[in-house]
């Protein structure tokens, strides 16, 4: 393994892996601008082949969408949906959902379903 390059896989205690996530900016920008756009009803998904063989998450929802405890709330559902399908997507992409203003009024299985077709129709199934 090259010098630098260290995949750290511990588990907080939320059951996420640490360095499994999308967290910098430049991680970010590299696939909003490389990456396929591929929408749904609430959802927004980027998808961008990556280097690893595990898939990295990143979420994002806007500021404008309400106050922050009904964006946690998003994020929370978004994660858990997102956990439950990972052990069906292809390994090896950076993933972004990006969740638009009509997800307030969508429940937890809406939101599910919107994120199965997605992955459906960006082909990450096995």
């Amino acid at each position: 393994m090259p010098y630098g390059i260290r995949i750290i896989n511990f588990i907080n205690r939320r059951g996420i892996f640490i360095k499994r996530k999308l967290s910098k900016t430049s991680e970010f920008k590299k696939v909003f601008s490389e990456g396929r756009r591929i929408e749904g009803e609430n959802l927004i998904i980027f998808i961008l082949k990556n280097d690893y063989d595990f898939n990295r998450l990143g979420i994002t929802v806007k500021k404008e969408t309400e106050r922050a405890v009904v964006r946690n709330k998003i994020k929370r559902r978004l994660r858990e949906a997102n956990r439950l399908l990972n052990k069906k997507l292809l390994p090896g992409y950076d993933i972004i959902v990006l969740a638009k203003n009509n997800i307030r009024e969508a429940n937890y299985f809406e939101i599910c379903y919107d994120l199965e077709s997605l992955f459906y129709k960006g082909r990450l199934f096995l």
